[in-house]
């Protein structure tokens, strides 16, 4: 391909693909390569053009998959190519998204365009039915990691960032016991903590605590990351069950079902009901196949479906054929209009 590549760093929000910006989606759809992390809804990718070429460089609190210099190297072999990649980074690329150092390992050699994304904090507050701030309670909100780093000889001071305003920690479960402690040494032990997991997917999990209670709570929901953790009186704003928990779907998982292609807004539309929904068609194309392959054998290993949606009984024989799976024939919905 002649030219010079194209660089675009785009915000994948934090779960709901509904939340992705429509200028997200479109370069999604274009994209030549997409280099993608672990918080990414997976149904985004699908997205993609069939000669898309998708590269996995996620990463989690306690494994790295991919450091940044080869994600940074990544990045330049595939622009020199001459090549329009985008960058898909769960929530907004700005914010603890390590943006300037992949911005910066370009060297300015090749254009390139950022696209914000949600971030998860927003959504884990708004998704749970409460603001990041209230003039009636906090008027400000302070962004920070929980993550403590090792090699760091300054230990965050969580107690200076709590004080007068909502706190929003993002990869801190790890560390939340000792977070805990450090703001329990001064601050009310009634101060709210909310722990939001998997926020604004049809899993969301939504724990309310205060200071004395929050760590039994999660360990008692099993809550683990990704989740945000929000420290503040906002969240008192918060009544019981949030909108996002009263769709019809919420927790629901869905599998959908066919050899055929099927449009993947149709998809798309279906969050608008609470659930987690993921689709596998064009069961006897190759080409598509291999390409989500890890993807798919993933999703399947992960989640463990409620509903496995259907156009006919032969798709769900070739998909246990092709990924050596039994599907409960009690879980199997066929509806004939997948494909209309």
């Amino acid at each position: 391909m002649d030219g010079l590549g194209k660089v675009i760093f785009a915000g994948a929000g934090p779960g709901d693909p509904g939340l992705v910006a429509y200028k997200a989606i479109r370069n999604i759809k274009t994209a030549d390569v997409i280099i993608y992390d672990r918080l990414v809804n997976p149904i985004l990718l699908q997205l993609s053009k069939p000669q898309c070429e998708l590269i996995y460089v996620g990463k989690n609190p306690d494994v790295k998959y991919k450091a940044q210099d080869e994600i940074n190297r990544i990045i330049n072999e595939k622009a020199a190519l001459g090549l329009t990649v985008v960058r898909l980074k769960g929530g907004d690329p700005g914010i603890f998204g390590r943006l300037s150092e992949e911005v910066d390992s370009l060297n300015n050699k090749y254009p390139y365009e950022v696209i914000p994304g949600i971030t998860s904090a927003s959504a884990a507050a708004l998704y749970s039915d409460f603001p990041l701030t209230d003039r009636a309670h906090e008027p400000h909100v302070t962004f920070s990691t929980g993550h403590l780093q090792k090699e760091s000889v300054r230990e965050i001071d969580f107690q200076a960032l709590a004080k007068g305003g909502t706190l929003a920690l993002y990869m801190g479960m790890k560390a939340l016991p000792e977070i805990i402690s450090v703001l329990s040494k001064d601050m009310d032990a009634h101060l709210k903590v909310a722990v939001v997991g998997n926020a604004s997917y049809g899993y969301q999990k939504t724990v309310i605590g205060d200071l004395s209670t929050i760590n039994d709570l999660v360990s008692a929901h099993k809550v683990t990351h990704p989740a945000m953790i929000i420290i503040g009186d906002v969240v008192n704003v918060r009544k019981g069950l949030s909108w996002y928990e009263k769709l019809p779907e919420f927790g629901v998982r869905k599998l959908i079902v066919s050899k055929d292609e099927i449009d993947k807004e149709k998809i798309l539309e279906m969050y608008d009901q609470g659930g987690f929904y993921y689709i596998i068609d064009q069961l006897d194309d190759e080409t598509i196949q291999n390409k989500y392959k890890s993807i798919h054998e993933e999703i399947l290993a992960i989640h463990g479906f409620d509903e496995i949606i259907t156009d006919s009984l032969l798709s769900i024989e070739k998909l246990e054929k092709r990924f050596n799976i039994k599907i409960n024939p009690a879980k199997i919905k066929t509806d004939f209009s997948l494909n209309d």
